[in-house]
């Protein structure tokens, strides 16, 4: 995301919705389906890191863990993406199981590691993810070398679906916290001089979310940078708490005050029963020659009903 994505996108949240072109083809990376493998079941909450001169994509597969029969869990896993044809997405799988997986039992990350958000940091890539297990939701981390074999770090934080940039040397990361006298998740802006240790800086500002799209609901963030700039794709709904139906787009100098699009919502779920037609998470943008794509988790029914969650595309022409 950058300004002229952000310049893309009129006044009229209908005719931003419109401009999108979603596949015929999604979902461009689905469950692989059956009884085994640990996509099997899901793919979901896309990340995209360009670091050593590759674009890493990182995403969340939910399958049948071998070490634990009959037993359904998220993991972390790695491609490397290369671009889009035809409404379709090149990528080349990494690996052929997790490169974070969930911890022992008893362990904060016992039972799901999910919500894969990396950052290049000291020449490293520091992959935060959402774990949950043993006590409270936290965010976890493990760093690697190559982009590929992590090592984790464990326990960073409480929270959920971060996602972090570096900003003048230190890290910063907005992810979803419960706030006393709230009735659901509120975005949160941290910073961290060393990657492992973060304090809060306070609630996110800027969002009218009184009686709006996003009144209720405001999470699955992916943030990137243009000139000091920073640009923020997220999800919201009006009416619950983790089913976001509409994508807004907003930007800032300091991640905490932000300034939403005017135009917002910018991207909508696709038509009813398709792919992405009953709810949609974690957009992550990026840049082709003649268009913008977006690779995010879609969903064709609701967590009530029908939650299909497998990675899903969409395109806009620049």
């Amino acid at each position: 995301m950058n300004q002229r994505f952000w310049s893309l996108f009129g006044e009229s949240y209908t005719d931003n919705c419109k401009k999108w072109v979603h596949s015929p083809h999604n979902p461009v990376i689905p469950a692989t389906g059956g009884s085994e493998g640990m996509c099997c079941c899901w793919t979901a909450n896309p990340d995209i890191l360009l670091f050593g001169g590759k674009r890493f994509l990182y995403y969340r597969g939910n399958g049948i863990l071998p070490s634990r029969p009959g037993e359904r869990h998220d993991r972390i896993t790695a491609a490397e993406l290369l671009g889009t044809q035809d409404g379709k997405l090149l990528f080349q799988p990494l690996t052929d199981g997790p490169i974070v997986d969930v911890g022992e039992p008893g362990s904060f990350d016992s039972r799901d590691v999910l919500d894969p958000a990396a950052v290049e940091f000291g020449g490293k890539v520091y992959l935060y993810y959402s774990a949950v297990g043993d006590g409270p939701d936290s965010v976890g981390l493990s760093i690697s070398e190559d982009g590929v074999h992590f090592e984790k770090y464990g326990f960073v934080c409480v929270g959920r679906a971060p996602d972090v940039v570096c900003k003048d040397g230190e890290l910063f990361m907005i992810s979803v916290k419960r706030v006393e006298g709230s009735q659901c998740w509120v975005p949160t802006l941290s910073r961290s001089a060393d990657g492992v240790h973060f304090s809060d800086v306070g609630p996110l500002t800027g969002f009218s979310q009184k009686g709006n799209w996003d009144s209720f609901a405001l999470t699955t963030i992916r943030l990137s940078e243009e000139d000091g700039t920073y640009y923020m794709m997220y999800g919201g709904s009006s009416y619950l708490e983790d089913e976001p139906d509409y994508f807004g787009l907003a930007r800032s100098r300091d991640l905490l005050h932000w300034e939403e699009h005017p135009g917002n919502p910018v991207f909508g779920c696709g038509p009813k029963g398709s792919e992405d037609g009953g709810a949609i998470w974690f957009p992550a943008v990026f840049e082709e020659e003649d268009h913008f794509a977006m690779i995010y988790e879609g969903s064709r029914g609701k967590y009530s009903w029908d939650l299909s969650s497998q990675i899903c595309l969409s395109t806009i022409a620049k």
